[in-house]
């Protein structure tokens, strides 16, 4: 019974069946008045009548039934069909709800749906598998020649193997939180509350090791109380941070402002920057400067963060990125 088409026909069959049953219930009553020697009752002889047109609609409804079904299931058997040639050669195909009955269409938008964001998720994957071969390509070339070299009689190069190892790690740990960001959704309600200047001053000492390694120094300003709705928010500042160091210049700055209901963190350096028409191009992926060994994902790991929290990074000055977030409902706490 799990036919549709069966399903109505042996219903409009069951409910004529049903009606002759009684019918022939009245007509047997009527016979047996009249071996009795009752008089006939005329309404028993419209019985019998509607016994003799019922009859033949018993046999030809279910039939009819049937037909209409697969007439009514045709535009659903077509769907089916546009549904088994989607597939990974077809990613963007979808299914046409415009012939369908208005009772199906909810469900086939559904599907659409539901297609969408597998199509999505089957993109990340091989993008994934593009940036790391791209971004694993120039390093693990480095470490070949090396090790060829040292095949060849020269000297072993540890301070470059070593270098070369860092820039895959920081590859990997970039390329991971790329695909975990593209695997993710907006921040929604209920998400975790972050205290912008708590989380300045935490990022700002951790790297301040760093910065006096190479001669830097890492000024914060951000006294500010300011809750955001960012789960990442870390990670986003770690980069503007470590793009700072490694490819500015002098004091790093980073600062905190409120402003009715946006907050911006900014960081600031004292190098030259980068050219107004080339900052658009630098917060996409594996873009980077001529002499950058770095991987070119920090930037738009930290843009598409700021993304899904709800805000935007923007960079107005050559040498000043900031991160404009949304102020999240809460009173302040107590550190």
């Amino acid at each position: 019974m799990n036919s549709l088409r069966r399903r109505i026909g042996l219903s409009i069959g069951a409910i004529i069946l049903v009606a002759a049953i009684v019918t022939l219930g009245f007509v047997a009553i009527e016979l047996k008045e009249i071996e009795a020697g009752d008089t006939l009752d005329p309404a028993h002889v419209e019985y019998a009548e509607l016994l003799l047109v019922l009859l033949p609609f018993a046999v030809i409804a279910p039939l009819a039934g049937v037909l209409v079904a697969g007439w009514s299931l045709r535009p659903l058997s077509n769907t089916v069909q546009q549904l088994q040639r989607i597939g990974p050669d077809q990613p963007d195909m979808r299914l046409d709800p415009s012939t369908l009955p208005e009772e199906v269409r909810p469900f086939v938008m559904a599907t659409n749906a539901a297609l969408d964001r597998l199509a999505e998720a089957y993109l990340n994957e091989r993008r994934l598998a593009a940036d790391a071969a791209h971004a694993l390509r120039t390093p693990l070339a480095t470490a070949r020649l090396r090790l060829d070299q040292v095949s060849a009689g020269s000297p072993v190069d540890i301070a470059g193997l070593s270098a070369d190892l860092d820039r895959m790690q920081r590859s990997i740990s970039q390329l991971l939180a790329m695909a975990r960001l593209d695997g993710t959704r907006p921040a929604q309600a209920g998400t975790m509350v972050i205290d912008a200047g708590r989380l300045c001053r935490e990022i700002a000492a951790e790297f301040l090791p760093l910065a006096d390694h190479l001669g830097r120094s890492i000024v914060v300003d951000a006294d500010a109380w300011a809750s955001v709705q960012a789960p990442e928010l870390n990670e986003a500042l770690r980069d503007l941070v470590s793009n700072a160091l490694h490819h500015g210049r002098g004091t790093i700055t980073i600062a905190l402002t409120v402003c009715n209901e946006s907050v911006t963190i900014s960081v600031t350096d004292e190098g030259l920057g980068v050219p107004e028409a080339e900052r658009a191009l630098m917060l996409e992926r594996f873009a980077k400067g001529e002499r950058s060994n770095g991987t070119g994902l920090g930037l738009a790991i930290a843009a598409k963060i700021t993304e899904r929290a709800g805000g935007c990074l923007l960079w107005p000055e050559t040498a000043r990125l900031e991160l404009h977030l949304p102020i999240a409902a809460m009173e302040p706490r107590a550190d």
